[in-house]
């Protein structure tokens, strides 16, 4: 299979070399990602100034830009064949329920949709499971061996290609892991407000932080299904929420009428 591999961490970071070396041996692979770390960049692209693609090694392409950028510059121009998958990560860190509007990795496996180009973000969840000791660190290998997997049977998924998966994998040994799940999109719950601080020159300066309450999810979200130590895949799109309100909407919009 020939594979198109990006990511927002950067075309140095762990998740995406982890990921290059588990597919590599038996797929053809070309790697485009940002020079540096993007995460957080969401579906940005860049518009206002040039990007220089730059050869890092064999197979491995560097941009100053989004990860959105490289997989629209990958797909146009540079990538040397027409790819039959493109993958997007291994993100350091879980891409679950809302988290996917900000996610550079998630919004990259997603731009795919413009070539038809079947497309797959996985995720590293960087969390313990509960009763865990240890770090809070993403499992790569786990997260490389069961994406191998989820390609090894890719062929097998008849769907519209223009249909994300997006794959989150917990930290768990690859031997521990025994069930992949399809899933919804759960909900963090509200986040936190912006924290101040004062300087001592007087400047104040903000901090964005995470959540401190978490909703209860049902058992079939993303987010209750790699906490009990599952692989959760979600069927993502870029029809958002459309149809799920139509009623309501009508309804609404016939009073203009």
């Amino acid at each position: 299979m020939k594979i198109m591999l990006c990511n927002d961490d950067g075309i140095e970071a762990e998740g995406i070399n982890v990921l290059y070396n588990c597919l590599a041996e038996k797929h053809e692979v070309f790697v485009i990602a940002p020079e540096r770390e993007m995460s957080g960049s969401g579906a940005s692209i860049t518009t206002k100034r040039p990007l220089f693609p730059k050869k890092i090694k064999e197979n491995f392409v560097a941009v100053n830009g989004t990860p959105v950028d490289c997989v629209h510059l990958g797909l146009h121009e540079l990538c040397p064949f027409k790819p039959d998958l493109l993958l997007s990560g291994i993100n350091f860190g879980a891409n679950m329920a809302e988290d996917l509007l900000y996610s550079g990795t998630v919004n990259a496996a997603m731009e795919g949709r413009e070539f038809s180009v079947p497309s797959i973000a996985v995720s590293a969840a960087a969390f313990l499971q509960p009763g865990s000791t240890g770090k809070t660190q993403p499992n790569f290998i786990s997260a490389g061996k069961i994406t191998y997997d989820i390609v090894e049977k890719f062929h097998l998924l008849k769907t519209d290609p223009k249909i994300t998966l997006n794959l989150n994998v917990p930290n768990l040994a690859y031997e521990e892991i025994n069930e992949i799940v399809l899933t919804s999109l759960g909900s963090w719950g509200t986040r936190n407000p912006p924290h101040k601080e004062t300087l001592t020159s007087g400047k104040d300066q903000f901090w964005i932080t995470h959540r401190s309450k978490i909703p209860n999810n049902n058992e079939n979200t993303d987010i209750e299904t790699l906490t009990r130590g599952a692989v959760s895949v979600t069927p993502i799109g870029p029809r958002f929420l459309v149809g799920d309100y139509s009623k309501e909407l009508n309804v609404w919009l016939s009073s203009f009428n």
